[in-house]
């Protein structure tokens, strides 16, 4: 059996969220809903950079290499 390719896994994670959304808020994602669509990006970027740097700090406590 073939492994499955890294870009078909990412493009399934994306379905996944947008399905998420779609049951959380009850329908597609609509572009013109009047949401402020850069600010929402950089809150989300923002929220990825505390996530990245909480793992990182788990993995350095982990290891014993704290920088």
């Amino acid at each position: 059996m073939e492994k499955i390719k890294y870009n078909d896994l990412i493009l399934l994670r994306i379905k996944d969220k947008l399905n998420k959304g779609k049951k959380e808020y009850g329908g597609d994602l609509d572009p013109n809903d009047g949401r402020d669509w850069h600010k929402e990006a950089l809150e989300e970027v923002f929220d990825a950079m505390v996530y990245v740097t909480a793992k990182l700090i788990q993995l350095e406590e982990k290891s014993g290499s704290k920088k």
